[in-house]
């Protein structure tokens, strides 16, 4: 295979050329159950007829515009997100991914605090550069421990812009979610001390948690929430909602912000639609409904190799299963890809954040080949030990 693609990262040889509901396909025709979603985007499912159509309509009347001109489909997806958040009088900007939402909700805190800090919970990954970069480069974050309730207290916020709360990160440390007691602590502190209030719900957005913004399972009350991901189902395009509180300050002391793609008609249009997907076919419920039986799933099969499975977590529909020091997890991941079973893998542990309309057979076809691969897992480890053995002797 030619090779013309910076290696950023590492693919296998494999060649997708299709993708349909909860399924890729590559160049040989074999199917892969995707329990990833793409990058956790496609919440709906691969090309789902609904947003294809959308897509198909808009390109043969408008995609993108200049400054010149507002366009209704970026003000009614303004307004739906204001229905969804109870932003009430609130506002939106968008834009194409989720690094350059959280940077610009950033900005918009320091910009009215007159801050340069913000806090957040140390396994959150925020965006892939600027302030919200990982780094220890980077001079403008403030850590806090996870769930370290007791570390509040040592946390200087004085030069605190806003606190951002990613709820159930995938990225750092693979799908943990934050106590709610930890959560309100920060969240009261932050704006005692006069931070703002901002969720990450790029990736736990639209449904994946079992309900419509990860959030919500704390009963907090935002400034900002920053969208991504599943908003376009696999299309980039990347939200900031404010609350007007915001607005009306903004409005007082004006920020200037411009890039190419900002609240193009097409990506706009594609968020309008996955919303009213969601709604139609009850994915909120579904979500949730299905992760309860993955979960469960998962956790008798945790039952049955105790010694090969240490920890399942879940929320809806994002989900871990954490194995032990003995298995080798990436080795399980590529035999599972081998099985067709596109699952992520970091720090021994597996990931699944699946389109919210995966069905329970796909997780059943799912459990019988982890049972299996642990067991020949485990039946070549006694193998192995019998052979050492016997050598010995």
């Amino acid at each position: 295979m030619i090779e013309n693609l910076i290696p950023f990262y590492n693919p296998t040889e494999k060649i997708v050329v299709k993708a349909t509901g909860c399924y890729q396909y590559d160049s040989e025709n074999k199917r892969y159950i995707d329990f990833e979603s793409g990058v956790w985007c496609a919440n709906v499912g691969h090309n789902h007829p609904r947003v294809v159509q959308v897509i198909e309509s808009m390109s043969k009347e408008i995609m993108h515009h200049g400054y010149r001109f507002r366009n209704l489909y970026s003000e009614k997806l303004a307004a739906k997100l204001n229905d969804l958040t109870g932003f009430k009088g609130g506002q939106s900007v968008f834009l194409s991914s989720g690094s350059e939402a959280i940077n610009l909700a950033i900005t918009i805190s320091m910009h009215l605090t007159q801050k340069d800090k913000i806090l957040k919970i140390n396994n959150s990954f925020l965006s892939a550069y600027g302030y919200g970069h990982l780094t220890s480069e980077n001079p403008h974050k403030t850590d806090v421990e996870f769930n370290n309730t007791d570390c509040i207290e040592d946390i200087n916020f004085e030069n605190i812009a806003a606190f951002v709360l990613e709820s159930g990160g995938a990225s750092v440390d693979v799908v943990r979610f934050p106590d709610k007691e930890f959560v309100l602590k920060l969240v009261s502190e932050a704006k005692a001390h006069g931070a703002l209030m901002i969720v990450d719900e790029v990736t736990t957005g639209f449904g994946r948690t079992g309900e419509w913004f990860g959030y919500m399972h704390y009963g907090i009350e935002p400034d900002m929430v920053v969208t991504a991901k599943g908003l376009g189902n696999g299309f980039p395009i990347s939200g900031v909602t404010i609350n007007s509180t915001l607005v009306n300050q903004l409005k007082k002391n004006p920020l200037n912000y411009l890039q190419s793609h900002i609240n193009d008609p097409l990506g706009c249009a594609i968020g309008l639609e996955v919303i009213q997907i969601i709604g139609d076919e009850k994915l909120i419920e579904k979500s949730a409904k299905t992760g309860t039986y993955f979960r469960e799933k998962l956790s008798i099969l945790m039952s049955k190799h105790p010694d090969k499975i240490t920890d399942v977590r879940a929320r809806g529909m994002i989900l871990a299963l954490e194995f032990s020091k003995q298995v080798d997890g990436n080795s399980i991941n590529n035999r599972l890809f081998d099985n067709g079973f596109l699952v992520g893998c970091k720090t021994n542990t597996l990931r699944f954040l699946p389109p919210l309309s995966l069905k329970h057979d796909d997780i059943d076809n799912f459990i019988v080949t982890l049972d299996a691969l642990l067991t020949n897992a485990a039946m070549e480890s006694e193998q192995v030990h019998i052979e050492s053995t016997a050598e010995e002797r």
